[in-house]
């Protein structure tokens, strides 16, 4: 969860023509010499993502946006704007906007109507090039929460690429965002990913590097109104914090998460429509920013609908409680304790971290102080660390500089699928000491001079649990019925048998998968074709950051483009 380099367009970058012509024949060359190279050690194919199913974990065809009013970059997907019969744009499926994860502020993509009407400034790019390896399921079996390309079942000439969720013989279901497996008509236990898969499908909510000028501030102190004693200082706009605080008294930092209401969204989304039409200008959501739950909002998902409403599968943001909190911790002190809390449907999950020995205690809301789970870590006296705190499938996680602490048992609790979402949360104001869904992340400092940096929140992949679909308007609708599952939970099943499994794509409002397939759910192990590796070819970086290569009077050479070196990357 490293910061990553910023390669990507900025506000007032001019790309004419982001496909230059010599892109093709400098992307074969370079599959051709990587395919070359790993010829010898395993067998491997490329393949291209062509949708956002499996976003943002693989992009297929996206815009690249730097957020106008905080400056976080995102990636909105636009495949479905290329028609598929004349490979041009089709104005009826352009995306009209993007909307800023970070601080909600909407991005305009379109400046008049029709196929030329996005702006110039922010293009739009093929997907993900993938090396996939064909080899290993000849030899090993296949791992739940692996990235698998396999053949698609209603049409073998078609690839796939989705998650490894289910595996022969499991009844899989898919309740409160989480995937819960049972065997021979036992209980459903939950799933847990391991540390790797753990930290690389964590989707960021908020990060305090990236400060929106008009927007509250996301990270406040905690203590009422006129309150003295030791507390939490910025000087930064709330890009940091700093706690100096005396032996015995403790300064608590909590994080709100800011939205405006869904009324001001749907009344600026209306007018936008209407100032496309007519050329007026494109306004923002009005009202005042209110805390709200944190949800599996996803703005790559950029085209779907927002109105809750609306009988569509995408048209409801569902609360997310699985959560962790990342911060850059440096320490001044000898002594003293930092702590770290998540707040789960009013329950608050700890981890206490004692600056003089190393020492962590991570404490399961409702249990003693005496059944914590201990562990030894290299945070001690002054010094600085990365922190990372996360409550994911029923379990607390510590890591430190991106390697996880080993407890001296499992800090996990044994709960059950559906539990209910956060229902009607405490208010969330400075100087409560009732536990809130409303101000899910704290850190406090009891004792210590520390100062935490990079803060960041961020939410778990939430599966969505649908069975029965329609087609309406082109879009897949969900339809409940009396055997797809609790409609109120949730809460749907499928049952694999012997050499079945079960795919799930990440991007789950925007992926048809297993949920979705007309003819079954899942895929034969015969269909399998092999093992996602790694992206080694992302969209290039285009003209404006393209490199001159030979100077000769009033005369150079330019590549039209240059490899994007910071997201190549292996597939988690």
């Amino acid at each position: 969860m490293a910061d990553s380099p910023r390669t990507g367009p900025r506000p007032g970058d001019v790309v004419a023509n982001p496909l230059a012509a010599g892109r093709e024949t400098i992307e074969s060359v370079v599959v051709a010499f990587t395919l070359a190279l790993l010829f010898r050690c395993f067998e491997a194919e490329a393949f291209v993502i062509p949708t956002g199913s499996m976003a943002p974990t693989l992009m297929g065809r996206h815009k690249d946006l730097a957020c106008e009013a905080c400056g976080e970059e995102y990636r909105v997907g636009c495949s479905q704007e290329l028609d598929e019969a004349t490979g041009s744009i089709n104005p009826e499926r352009m995306v009209p906007a993007g909307r800023c994860p970070n601080c909600a502020h909407q991005t305009q993509l379109m400046v008049a109507k029709g196929p030329q009407g996005y702006d110039r400034h922010r293009p739009s790019f093929g997907g993900d090039r993938i090396l996939v390896d064909k080899l290993t399921y000849d030899f090993a079996e296949p791992r739940r929460w692996d990235v698998v390309v396999f053949k698609y079942p209603e049409d073998a000439k078609i690839n796939y690429i989705k998650r490894l969720i289910g595996l022969p013989g499991e009844t899989v279901h898919v309740a409160d965002g989480d995937i819960w497996i049972s065997r021979d008509g036992g209980q459903p236990v939950i799933a847990r990913k391991p540390p790797d898969k753990l930290l690389a499908m964590l989707q960021c909510v908020s990060d305090s590097d990236h400060v929106r000028a008009d927007w509250p501030q996301a990270w406040c102190d905690w203590r009422a109104d006129g309150v003295d004693g030791c507390g939490w200082s910025t000087f930064d706009d709330g890009r940091s914090f700093t706690a100096a605080c005396p032996e015995g008294e403790t300064a608590t930092l909590r994080y709100r998460h800011f939205d405006v209401s869904d009324e001001a969204r749907r009344e600026a989304r209306t007018t936008n429509d209407r100032a496309l039409r007519d050329g007026a200008a494109f306004v923002q959501p009005a009202g005042p920013p209110l805390p709200t739950l944190v949800d599996d909002f996803q703005p790559y998902n950029a085209d779907m609908v927002e109105e809750s409403h609306r009988p569509s599968s995408y048209a409801v943001h569902h609360p997310v409680t699985d959560l962790a909190v990342e911060a850059h911790l440096e320490s001044r002190s000898a002594a003293g304790r930092v702590s770290l809390d998540l707040v789960d449907r009013g329950l608050v999950h700890r981890c206490d971290i004692d600056l003089a020995d190393g020492r962590a205690r991570l404490l399961v809301a409702g249990r003693p102080d005496a059944e914590a789970a201990l562990a030894s870590t290299p945070i001690r006296g002054p010094g600085v660390w990365r922190i990372v705190f996360a409550n994911v499938d029923d379990e607390l996680s510590l890591f430190v500089d991106g390697q996880r602490v080993v407890c001296d048992k499992p800090a996990v609790w044994d709960a059950r699928p559906g539990a209910p979402p956060p229902a009607d949360p405490p208010p969330a104001q400075p100087g409560s000491t009732r536990p809130t869904d409303l101000a899910p992340a704290g850190i406090s400092a009891t004792g210590a001079d520390v100062t935490v940096r990079h803060l960041k929140l961020w939410r778990d992949t939430y599966y969505i649990g649908m069975k029965i679909v329609r087609n309406a308007g082109g879009r897949l609708q969900k339809a409940v019925s009396e055997d797809s599952g609790d409609a109120e939970s949730g809460d749907f099943s499928f049952r694999l048998d012997d050499d079945q499994f079960l795919m799930l794509g990440d991007n789950s409002a925007s992926s048809k998968d297993s949920r979705l397939w007309l003819t079954g759910h899942a895929v034969d192990r015969r269909l399998l074709i092999g093992r996602a590796l790694v992206v080694f070819w992302p969209h290039a970086i285009p003209a404006p950051w393209s490199v001159t290569v030979v100077r000769w009077g009033g005369w150079e050479l330019r590549l039209p483009c240059w490899p994007n070196f910071g997201r190549m990357r292996f597939v988690r």
